[in-house]
């Protein structure tokens, strides 16, 4: 196995083949390995930027001089804990020293810490094992200074009161020690339950006893219930002195026996007072053939047998199990300062059948029975059993991070509700399209008013959110590494799911697959397996999506978890084409064009700028005649100054750009040739012929007819009166035309 690649050995989800599975930590993959916008990054990166595959955001093996490579060059030696190579001096400048081609700040275990001629090194030693003088562990700084230690010379003191964690932390930092020269004193440490953070514990010398007297004391522990582990009371060597045990009130008698006999001196009454421990806990058991039915996911009915005898009292005990606690921990023994208890106030001889309501879905509890007899003092409980709620419908997820990875692409991510994380199998996935209707974009004039402001907001395209604490947790030391690529990711304190999701009550049925010419419009996922990301491409860019997300159980599916977030602009986009342009001698420019073949969100207004060609080539220094046109037009006329020739550009208003132009076209008027004079009197004096001869014929016809003229049209009878007279009034009216400018083409 690759020593520097522990990773692999973690269980991803992005996929399920092992050999693939590179992680950022045991919550989070690297690689998307699914969707259109796949990474496929160096071998030498965890992690890589979409848009170099080379330039690894973290490097699998090492980094030398901000470059990733498969080993260190020569003449440098390896940072531990963070695979850099560095030079011998750059390690000696960080107070650190060279050994074993590594740069450490330690000496592994069997070595210790030697100084020659000024450098430092490690040299191999027989038991040179750290040794601890006189631990006192109160804080958590003074549990992790503990670590390592295998000898203690002097004392061990443990007075541990409300500290978060704290029997994790015992474990992990007092794993190691094995000898105490003096004495061990526990006590008043209301947080430890057992003594099994002393696991490799082999003797306890007694070189100075407390009190004279003692080389184990254990006093004031409430919730102490075990002592050592079996290996330990098995092989445990104590040289002097004898043991103290009182008032732990949870450890029973039976547990504080089996230590006796490794001791040299018997302990007496007074070191260990009758009835000062265990008298709260259940050291006496008793069986009442306890059996629990689940009736529904917040109901059970517990059944049990009392024993015979009068004035017997009974209480049952019920406490829900925390999460990832395999064994029944405290309060693992009865004790109604922790428990809920439930009193059968009435002598009872026959079965008794008691329902537990108001219970928490998908929960697993703890139960006992406490069988008490005022007349005998006597305190009995049966063994601790426990059972699950049923599942019924799941708690919605939790979105810890909606983030636009790319104009086209966002990533999802979330994590599940602690009860019903083991019982989810699937996700369902909506993405949809917000709208945005026409009407609500022509009703605004975006010519003359700028209600938009252009300059980036990045927090409406990442959303990152802290989970509530009934929720699985989130990676902590690399959480938002998906939206570092989305700058100014804000990260929101959301701790009530229904204020997330504002719709609690209710969920809408599911979109249709639909696309939004080569953009999703709506998307329907299933995601099968205990997967907690995703990613989605073929989105359309710096448009609002919304997202739906489901956790479902074999049977049924919460309600959804709902965000929106922003896809990124597209960099490239927003030009629109010019498709006809035209100009005449009396100043007209005619222009038609093309929407932008990809635009960021949609077109709020197009710009026509129009100059006036002149000599020189510096058109910049020119004012252009610019007119402005809402979105839904495509083609406008437009006056200028007369000219030869124009220059045009056209620019189009979006959602994420005040102006985005086409490159500037030029234009020549386009004019009719004039014939020459001579072309023209010819012509005329054909047309004064023609004219002449007609007009003698048409006077030789009219002799010969007679010169009444008809009253009534003799074709009226026959002739529809939509049709209008051959000749009107109106043939004889002179021809106005109106000019057109600055006007729609049709």
């Amino acid at each position: 196995m690759d020593p520097y690649n522990s990773c692999k050995t973690i269980p991803c989800t992005c996929s399920t083949n092992t050999s693939t599975n590179y992680c950022w930590n045991n919550r989070k993959c690297q690689r998307f390995l699914e969707g259109p916008e796949a990474e496929q990054c160096s071998p030498e990166c965890i992690g890589c930027r979409k848009t170099d595959a080379k330039n690894c955001s973290l490097c699998r093996y090492f980094t030398y001089r901000g470059m990733c490579a498969p080993t260190c060059p020569d003449g440098t030696i390896v940072l531990t804990d963070s695979n850099y190579c560095v030079t011998i001096d750059e390690c000696r400048h960080l107070d650190r020293w060279p050994w074993s081609n590594k740069c450490v700040s330690d000496c592994p275990e069997n070595y210790v810490r030697f100084t020659k001629s000024g450098l430092v090194t490690c040299k191999p030693c027989d038991n040179c094992h750290k040794t601890c003088y006189n631990l006192t562990v109160q804080t958590l700084a003074s549990i992790q200074a503990a670590a390592k230690c295998v000898y203690v010379k002097g004392s061990l003191t443990i007075h541990i009161r409300a500290l978060p964690e704290a029997m994790n932390e015992l474990r992990y930092y007092l794993r190691s020690i094995q000898e105490v020269s003096d004495f061990i004193e526990i006590r008043g440490s209301i947080v430890v339950t057992s003594l099994e953070f002393l696991p490799a514990l082999r003797r306890i010398r007694g070189e100075n006893l407390y009190n004279n007297k003692y080389s184990l004391v254990v006093h004031d522990m409430q919730n102490l219930q075990t002592l050592f582990p079996q290996n330990v009371t098995e092989n445990l060597k104590v040289d002097r002195g004898t043991m103290s045990f009182y008032r732990n009130q949870m450890l029973c008698m039976n547990k504080i026996e089996k230590l006796i006999r490794v001791f040299p001196k018997t302990p007496s009454l007074l070191d260990i007072p009758q009835g000062l421990n265990g008298y709260s806990g259940s050291c006496d058991e008793v069986s009442l053939n306890l059996t629990i039915n689940v009736k529904n996911e917040t109901a059970a009915i517990a059944k049990f047998y009392p024993q015979a005898g009068a004035n017997i009292h009974y209480t049952i005990l019920y406490v829900k199990v925390p999460h990832g606690l395999h064994s029944i921990a405290v309060p693992e023994a009865c004790s109604e300062s922790d428990w809920n208890a439930v009193s059968i106030h009435t002598p009872v001889d026959h079965v008794v059948e008691l329902e537990l309501t108001s219970l928490a879905p998908a929960t697993t509890y703890a139960i006992c029975i406490e069988k008490y007899d005022p007349t005998h003092r006597h305190l009995a409980r049966s063994s601790v059993e426990k059972f699950t709620t049923l599942v019924g419908k799941p708690k919605p997820p939790f979105i810890i991070e909606l983030a636009a990875s790319l104009s086209e692409v966002v990533v999802i991510r979330w994590v599940d509700h602690l009860d019903y994380l083991p019982y989810i199998v699937r996700y369902e996935l909506d993405v949809m399209l917000i709208d945005i209707h026409n009407a609500d974009i022509n009703s605004r004039d975006h010519c003359s008013n700028n209600i938009y402001d252009w300059e980036e907001d990045y927090s409406v395209h990442a959303r990152v959110m802290r989970p509530p604490k009934n929720y699985d947790k989130s990676c902590e030391s690399m959480c938002g590494m998906l939206s570092m690529v989305t700058i100014g990711a804000m990260v929101d304190e959301y701790f009530d799911v229904c204020h997330i999701l504002r719709d609690c009550d209710y969920d809408t049925e599911r979109p249709k697959n639909a696309t939004m010419g080569p953009y999703i419009k709506s998307l329907v996922l299933n995601l099968i397996g205990t997967r907690k990301s995703f990613q989605i491409g073929g989105l359309a860019p710096y448009r609002d999506y919304r997202f739906h997300l489901r956790a479902c159980t074999k049977d049924e599916c919460s309600q959804s978890a709902r965000s929106v977030v922003k896809t990124l602009k597209s960099m490239n986009a927003d030009i629109p084409t010019i498709t006809f342009l035209s100009a005449n001698e009396v100043g007209y420019v005619s222009v038609k064009w093309d929407p932008p073949s990809t635009i960021n969100g949609i077109v709020l207004s197009y710009t026509v700028e129009v100059s006036p060609a002149i000599k020189f080539n510096d058109y910049s220094s020119l004012l252009p005649h610019a007119v402005c046109v809402p979105g839904n037009i495509t083609s406008l006329v437009v006056e200028s100054q007369i000219a030869n020739k124009y220059i045009v550009r056209l620019c189009a208003k979006t959602l994420a750009n005040s102006y985005s132009c086409d490159e500037k076209k030029k234009v020549v008027v386009q004019t009719l040739v004039s014939p020459s004079w001579w072309l023209t009197g010819v012509l005329f004096g054909i047309f004064i012929n023609v004219f002449s001869f007609i007009i003698g014929w048409r006077w030789k016809v009219r002799s010969n007819v007679t010169d009444d003229v008809p009253l009534v049209d003799a074709t009226s009878m026959y002739r529809n009166e939509s049709e209008p007279p051959a000749i009107m009034m109106s043939d004889f009216a002179p021809i106005y035309s109106i000019p057109l400018r600055d006007t729609v083409l049709e």
